[in-house]
Formats: structure tokens, sequence, C-alpha cells
């Protein structure tokens, strides 16, 4: 509760909230008046019909507008709902008409062309143009990976009005030069950790759901499995292996990784490794915990670990005495706010050296994936990055771009090329790590591997090239693409899984 109240301050203030005390108060009080003095006021039969019927059309055409004609009205009256972004869209359109917007709860539409025999069909193309390129393992042996999603990992210097005292990420700066990196594009910003999660296990993309959906609590739990990275390297041998800092409970995320296929799920109630730097289990305590784990197994290991330490609010005096001093800031309630989230920070990138250190000393070769989950909230309705000149508006594919970027590295304990990785989707992370593992790709992510060199980047409606440019214009072959690309999700995720059988062997 103490994380949530700080959240909803965010998007509302003390004076809208009591409005709306004060109307749920009157609204009792006018109801146990009309009990008490107007029980004897009868109504005719035929009104009460027609407000029932009236409410039930209501409800129904502004419910399901999307179907209906006030789609079409909507549009001609010039209202844009903006669903990727809901503080504009309640801004722009009103608390009414941002409440209708997200009335549907349809996670992903069904494609026009629905059908077994398309399915087939796209499948079976696909395997024919791609299973060419699958040739014999490239490495001796087998190597451990494992992801590091770390809660709200982010790099503070990029706000290059501000003075630092000292570098918060000297490791991750120092291992980023030397190993693959890049930035990772999370489709979601101080919250959702769930969906970054989702593109980064399953390479389906958030841009092809609802805004607002999320996979984990909509749609995973209602399959038995769903095609993943764990039950890929499963079938190569793997054991699975899943690690969250909190409650298992949160996202459903205990029957989620059974279904992605997960051996083991660890939560803070099983974890070994359970100290606490602030208010939640350390990063230090994460990197501990995953050496624990590689060091159990005699197989090739994956490890997915999603961390919590650095977890808003970032409260002052939360890890105590703060070793990092930032100027350039004149509000010192975001100063304190700023660097009590740096030190989380600084301490974060102690924790990864200390996993490094750890890998480097294991027999079996290991890659290691380590991302931030999205950027941190930091000020009311983000005014941190705006006071820093961090972005102005967030109206810009440049902006929106930037509030999504976090730190991406890749770093192994075997040779591996330096390669720039640019701005990456989390959906991608799949054919980027089989490669460089030097493991052999089911047709679906030798398919992944070319849409990633057409367009690296999809965010809500944004693609962005190689250039890391906007793609104002497809052409036909990323129409095509992404065409095959949308039918597989929703057939894997909503549909009969017709292609999974081809896609995945």
């Amino acid at each position: 509760m103490q994380s949530v109240i700080p959240m909803v301050m965010d998007y509302f203030s003390w004076g809208y909230i009591l409005l709306v005390i004060v109307s749920v108060v009157v609204c009792i009080l006018a109801g146990m008046y009309v009990r008490k003095y107007i029980q004897n006021v009868k109504v005719h039969v035929g009104v009460r019909v027609l407000f029932i019927v009236g409410s039930v059309v209501i409800l129904y055409v502004y419910g399901n507008f999307t179907n209906t004609f006030m789609n079409k009205w909507f549009q001609k009256s010039g209202i844009e709902f903006v669903l990727w972004d809901q503080n504009e869209n309640y801004a722009s359109n009103g608390f009414v008409l941002g409440f209708i917007s997200n009335l549907d709860t349809t996670v992903i539409e069904k494609p026009k062309d629905y059908s077994k025999e398309n399915m087939l069909q796209i499948a079976n193309d696909i395997k024919k143009q791609y299973s060419s390129n699958i040739g014999a393992q490239k490495q001796k042996e087998k190597p451990n990976i494992i992801f590091v999603m770390s809660e709200s990992f982010w790099d503070p210097t990029k706000l290059t009005n501000l003075s630092f005292s000292e570098d918060p990420l000297p490791n991750l700066h120092h291992y980023i030069e030397s190993f693959p990196g890049g930035q990772t594009i999370s489709p979601a910003f101080g919250g959702n950790t769930a969906n970054v999660e989702f593109e980064a296990l399953t390479s389906y993309s958030m841009s092809l759901l609802k805004p607002g959906s999320i996979p984990y609590q909509q749609v995973v739990t209602n399959k038995v499995e769903i095609p993943s990275i764990p039950r890929a390297l499963k079938k190569e041998g793997y054991y699975t292996s899943a690690i969250h800092s909190f409650g298992r409970s949160f996202f459903k995320r205990d029957d989620v990784y059974k279904v992605l296929g997960f051996d083991k799920f660890n939560a803070q109630d099983t974890m070994e490794n359970v100290e606490v730097d602030g208010d939640y289990i350390s990063d230090l305590s994460m990197s501990k915990e995953i050496i624990a784990e590689l060091e159990k197994q005699k197989k090739p290991t994956f490890v997915h670990a999603v961390t919590m330490q650095n977890h808003f609010p970032f409260t002052e005096g939360r890890f105590g005495e703060n070793q990092i001093e930032i100027s350039g800031l004149e509000n010192e309630e975001s100063k304190a706010e700023l660097e009590t989230y740096t030190e989380g920070l600084r301490r974060s990138d102690e924790a990864l050296q200390y996993l490094i250190e750890e890998l480097d000393n294991l027999d079996r070769p290991t890659l290691l994936v380590f991302f931030g989950d999205h950027l941190p909230s930091l000020g009311t309705n983000k005014s941190l990055y705006k006071e820093t000149g961090y972005i102005t508006n967030e109206k810009t594919p440049s902006e929106r771009l930037a509030m999504a970027q976090t730190p991406l590295l890749m770093y192994a304990n075997f040779d591996m090329p330096n390669d720039n990785l640019g701005l990456v989707s989390p959906i991608y992370f799949s054919n980027l790590v089989f490669d460089y593992a030097g493991l052999n790709k089911v047709p679906f992510y030798q398919f992944l591997s070319k849409l990633y060199e057409e367009i690296p980047v999809l965010r809500d409606e944004l693609k962005i090239g190689k250039d890391g440019e906007v793609i104002k214009s497809l052409t036909e072959k990323q129409k095509e693409m992404l065409k095959q690309y949308e039918f597989i999700q929703y057939d894997l995720l909503i549909g009969k899984q017709y292609s999974k059988d081809i896609l995945f062997k």
C-alpha cells in the first residue's frame, strides 16, 4: 500500500480525490432520502421498460464503440483516442470519453482472414524460407543463459543538464564498451513490468495488443502452453528457472511461468538470499541467488531473474546516506528523489559487477542479458524529466523513444563480438541470444531474425529502422512480414495454435 498511494497521487490531485469522495457521499445520502421519503412514487411499467432498454442500448453502443456507429461519429467529430498515452488521452478527451475508450477489453483483434488453412500456409511458407538456415550446433558446450530484468534500471547521466559527483554506473559503462550493448525500447513506463517481461520471454509484441492490455493476466493463463524462450531451451536440454524477489502471485506469475515452461519458480518466500536494501530484497541478493541456482545444476541452465530493489517510490533516506551528489536541480524535492534513485542504481551496478565476477569463475560458458524494465517514475506526471530538459511534452517520436530507452548489455565469459545493438525491442532478445549462444533457431526465431533486420523496434504505432529513425512508409516486404507476425501472434495467444508444430520444431 505504501507503494501504491504515491503512484495514485501521480495521476490524481487531493482536490480531485476529495471531489470523488464528496460525490459518493452525496449519492448515498440521496439514495437514503429517496428510500425514506419517496417510497410511494409509482413509475409506469412502460417507462421502466423504456429506461431499461435505453440504458442497455447506451451501454452497448458506448461500451462497444469500435464496432458501432459511435466509432464513425467520434472520427467525424475529430475525437482521437490516444490509447498508448492514457494521461494525454484523458487530458485531451476528458474523463467520460477517456473512460469509454478503455471499455473494450479485447486484447487483440482477430485478423480478418484468420483460419486453419491460412495459418498453415503462413507457417509452411516461413519454414520453407528459413529452415535452410538451420545448421549444426555452433558451440561445443551449450552455455548457461541468464536474463536479469532490473527494476527501473536507467542511466540518469542522460540528464545532460545535471552534474553527478561520480559515475553511478561505472561497471555497466565499462562492460558495454567491450560486449554487445544498446538500448532496450521498453513497452512500458514506470510500471507494468510484466508487459516488458512478456515481450522478452515470448517474443510477442505489445504493439499488436490493445493499449492497456496485460497479457499475463488476460491471455497467457488461458492456454496450457505458449511457445517461449524457456520452452525452446527445454527442447535443447536446458533446465529453466525463474526468480522474482517479491510476491509470486503478482501478475499471476505463479501460473504464467508454468504456461511458459519454467521448471521452477522461486519468489521471495522461497529464495535463499533475501537481504533487504531500502524497502525490497537487494539486487546483490538476487545476484547471489542466480549463482546459487547455477551451481546446483549439472545441465545448461536458463535463469530469468526479475529484481525489485529500485522499485518506486524513491523517498529520501531510503538507502541511508547517498554517495553521489547531483547538482543542477533547483527543486530540492526533485534533487532528493533523484539522488535516492541514483544511490539505488549505484548499488545495482555493484551487484552487476559481483554477478559478472562470479560468472567468470564458472566452468560452463555463460551468457548474461542485463536490461532495465522501464524508466523510473520521477516527479509528478514526469515532472523531473521536464524540469531537467530531458523532454518537453513527449509528443514527438524522439521524445517518446527517449522515455522508453533502458540500458541493454549482453555479457559472456567467452569470446563475443563487440556489437552495437542500437535500439532493440525485447521481442528480439530470443534471436540475438540464440545467435550469441551458438544455438540453432527454429523457423519462428529465424523469421524474427529477418524481421529484426527490417524493423528492430515495434512500440505502440511506432516502427523504427536500423538507423534509429521512424519508418514513415513500410516497404511491401515489411508489410508482409508484419502481417505474418500479427497472424502468428494471434494464433499462438488467442487462436488455435495451428502454426505451433510447424514454427517451433
